[in-house]
């Protein structure tokens, strides 16, 4: 297996973290911290950063503020998903239906499907999408 990294980009001089490779720890409370510290985070209310990261499935990491939202991409729209609330309070519709996540929730959406997710509080959620 070739182990995939990213490369560094202003935003993250210090790159070069492992993305795919047999075993990748992720430590989660040291990513919520970075993007929370991040300047797009105070700047824009959200922030994300994958990973993880293979030809079938990609973990994110999302931070956002009260009142932020997060769309499909069209990435999204090709891949069947998990989002699962670390911590917060979102607002999520989709199809006509509305669901309320809190800490610890997961919710699952199949391909196609368009949505909308409003963070109530500062929330985290972790997004992975397989394809």
């Amino acid at each position: 297996m070739d182990e995939k990294h990213n490369n560094a980009t202003p935003q993250r001089p210090a790159g070069a973290r492992p993305l795919d490779a047999g075993i990748i720890p992720i430590d989660i409370p040291k990513y919520i911290y970075q993007i929370k510290t991040e300047e797009a985070y105070q700047r824009n209310g959200k922030n994300a950063i994958t990973v993880f990261k293979s030809e079938k499935i990609t973990i994110t990491l999302i931070a956002l503020k009260a009142g932020e939202t997060v769309h499909p991409g069209s990435e999204e729209n090709e891949a069947t998903m998990s989002l699962q609330l670390i911590s917060g309070y979102l607002f999520f519709e989709s199809l006509g239906q509305e669901v309320e996540l809190n800490d610890g929730q997961l919710l699952t959406l199949h391909q196609q499907l368009s949505f909308n997710a409003r963070a109530i509080k500062d929330s985290i959620c972790l997004l992975t999408m397989v394809k």
